[in-house]
């Protein structure tokens, strides 16, 4: 009877150590999360917290043109309490014709869509264009091959030369030559 008393008292005590390890390990970790900026006191949203949010960026913008306006440096009257939204126009595609033998040549950034016809590419001293929808680089007197979107990375004589009448979309800088 006694070895039997003995065995339950002993699987207690294991029980009971577990436990306190458990607790042990629970408060070593939260201490180590406090001591390594896990801030319990940084509110989401706040000048504290580094991530934020559009709503954020919005109130910061009024703010300070409500602050311009009322030193006169901006001209606009906005009504009290309204937000304003500052909309930026968005760059679009000018379609361009080019007839046959006449070049266009690019600015830097212009990217180029051949619609209709069929044209070549026109070197700079720079090299040629980037045909991003094959992921190549065109070369003097490569063709052009259609609906691919081409980036000129320079302004540096380099472009497109029409052999038969042509329709491009362009948006960017160009000439025609």
């Amino acid at each position: 009877m006694q070895n039997r008393s003995i065995k339950g008292l002993i699987k207690g005590h294991r029980a009971l150590v577990f436990v306190f390890s458990l607790a042990v390990l629970f408060i070593m970790v939260f201490s180590l999360g406090q001591a390594f900026g896990a801030d319990s006191t940084r509110v989401p949203g706040s000048e504290n917290d580094p991530l934020v949010t559009a709503s954020w960026v919005e109130a910061k913008i009024n703010e300070r043109l409500r602050q311009l306006e009322g030193s006169g440096g901006t001209g606009i009257k906005p009504p009290a309490g309204e937000p304003i939204y500052i909309t930026l126009p968005a760059p679009t595609y000018e379609v361009v014709s080019v007839s046959s033998g006449r070049k266009m040549l690019t600015g830097s950034g212009t990217e180029i869509i051949l619609r209709s016809g069929s044209a070549i590419l026109v070197e700079g001293p720079g090299g040629g264009l980037s045909d991003l929808t094959a992921g190549t680089n065109l070369s003097e007197g490569d063709n052009i091959a259609r609906d691919h979107l081409l980036l000129s990375p320079k302004d540096d004589g380099r472009g497109i030369m029409a052999t038969t009448n042509t329709i491009f979309m362009v948006r960017g800088d160009y000439n025609l030559d």
